[in-house]
């Protein structure tokens, strides 16, 4: 069995620190505890620990794992967070990793992000550099994508705790919109975690299979998806809005997350308009005001859907269509009179003469100043 950098008594006193829970079930603990942070000589020299913005997911964890011990239907933990650039998101994926791995023996992580570039050379480059610091870096055995526990810890986890290794490890996982099913991977009873790397980039079939790693009604499921939210449209994008029931969403300001270097962002700024995709995307974390495709952008919308309904009867009536394209779509055709829906008709299924019919019947009912259709 291969040594242990450690002898055998520090390296009892070692695990026992690393998996009692006061350290195993507070992440923002283990972190401060498992990197040289301050220490000379070491790249943390100048560095006291995370950031705030990292505290708080890390303290999120510490939150999920008091609130659902004990309890019989145990919930996954989903975060979302959309940032501009350069705030550590990558720091934290790391963190998270080996936290996981760490102090949850068994367990297994997946992570995958928008392409295969950035999930060797960014997202796996700095799992690399935090591993190296780690104070239990020699449990682990990492390569290009995947990182395993070394040998000697399988055997005396295996031998000692009778408990399997198989499935113990985190690996860097490639997809294929074309073959999603590809995607699915193990269901473990020892902890579940799934990390999203600019997920803006991961198209929805990806999502959709990843959800079927959390079947498993166990403490330890975590799902995190990071990104600067660059698409305004697509799963990412619905964390912050149509599905933000289901996610914890975070937006980050990284004008306002500490280290940054500020000048940065105030040069995009600067450079595109206060208001122009770049400053959004790559400064506030802000979804895109528009897509290339769209001639009615999302901010537009959410002002006009906040507007409080406001009845004039002096004012112009107005009527919208939206004919169907086909399939289960279907017709819309709206009334509206200043800020007032006066009314919403549906059709569905209808051919050309007939949808045309429809759209007669309500001019000639409503007598609109002016109809416009898509």
């Amino acid at each position: 069995m291969q040594k242990t950098r450690y002898s055998a008594e520090d390296e009892q006193i070692l695990m026992t620190k690393l998996w009692s829970p006061t350290i195993a079930d507070n992440p923002e603990a283990f972190v401060l505890f498992a990197f040289p942070w301050g220490q000379p000589n070491t790249p943390l020299a100048k560095f006291s620990g995370p950031r705030k913005w990292q505290r708080e997911i890390l303290r999120d964890i510490a939150k999920h794992i008091k609130d659902n011990q004990g309890q019989v239907d145990m919930q996954t933990l989903r975060e979302a967070v959309s940032s501009g650039r350069g705030i550590g998101k990558s720091a934290l994926v790391s963190w998270l990793i080996l936290w996981m791995l760490t102090t949850r023996i068994g367990s297994t992580v997946i992570v995958s992000a928008n392409s295969e570039s950035q999930l060797r050379s960014v997202t796996w480059g700095e799992l690399t550099k935090w591993q190296a610091m780690i104070i239990n870096s020699y449990w682990w055995e990492i390569s290009a994508t995947k990182i395993v526990p070394a040998a000697w810890l399988t055997e005396l986890v295996e031998r000692d705790l009778k408990k399997g290794t198989r499935y113990w490890a985190a690996e860097g996982k490639l997809w294929s919109e074309e073959n999603p099913d590809a995607y699915a991977g193990v269901h473990n009873h020892d902890g579940m975690m799934l990390i999203f790397d600019e997920a803006s980039g991961i198209p929805d079939p990806i999502w959709a299979v990843g959800a079927g790693f959390f079947t498993e009604n166990i403490l330890d499921r975590y799902w995190f998806a990071f990104s600067n939210p660059r698409r305004n449209s697509g799963y990412f994008f619905e964390t912050f809005h149509g599905k933000r029931d289901f996610w914890k969403g975070r937006q980050i300001d990284a004008r306002e997350v500490e280290g940054t270097d500020k000048n940065t962002y105030e040069q995009i700024i600067a450079e595109y308009g206060e208001d122009s995709p770049q400053a959004r995307v790559e400064v506030y974390g802000e979804f895109p005001a528009s897509g290339d495709d769209q001639f009615i952008g999302p901010r537009v919308v959410d002002d006009a859907m906040e507007r409080e309904k406001y009845k004039d009867q002096t004012a112009p009536i107005v009527i919208g269509v939206d004919p169907a394209r086909g399939g289960l779509d279907s017709t819309v055709i709206v009334v509206r009179q200043g800020r007032d829906i006066v009314a919403i008709k549906r059709f569905r299924g209808d051919d050309t003469m007939t949808t045309v019919g429809n759209v007669i019947d309500a001019i000639e009912e409503y007598k609109p100043a002016l109809t416009v259709i898509d």
